[in-house]
């Protein structure tokens, strides 16, 4: 199944073939200023599924080497709207985490792990089937 996703004022369009192989709720700040929210919802594809149709003019990077884990992520997100849209790594490239607010029909989707639990907000209460370990 492929899927359509865009960010909000739809100059950047892309697809996504299949279901994701994991899905990861992260608390970390660098996830929440990202996400502009308690926390990040992250899908994670293999890279060859995922494809920039239109946009890539307006697609912006930002290497994000203050992690907790010290591993440099690329988050890309539109440069217009401000659409947060990908999460990659510049080493591990056989992966790539799309925000799935940005893609119809992903709503069936629920988290199966979560990262940083210790960083999460204390009002924040999660319900997640099944659980995967970390």
């Amino acid at each position: 199944m492929q899927r359509l996703g865009a960010c909000l004022c739809r100059r950047i369009r892309f697809t996504v073939a299949g279901e994701p192989f994991t899905y990861a709720v992260c608390h970390c700040t660098n996830c929440q200023k990202f996400a502009g929210s308690a926390f990040m919802t992250n899908a994670f594809f293999n890279s060859q599924s995922v494809s920039v149709t239109e946009g890539q003019d307006v697609l912006r990077k930002y290497n994000d080497s203050d992690t907790t884990s010290g591993n440099t992520l690329t988050r890309s997100f539109c440069s217009e709207c401000g659409t947060s849209l990908f999460l990659s790594s510049p080493t591990k490239t056989d992966w790539i985490s799309v925000c799935p607010a940005a893609v119809e029909g992903s709503e069936g989707w629920v988290p199966r792990r979560e990262n940083r639990p210790d960083a999460r907000f204390p009002w924040v209460e999660l319900h997640m089937t099944p659980k995967e370990k970390l």
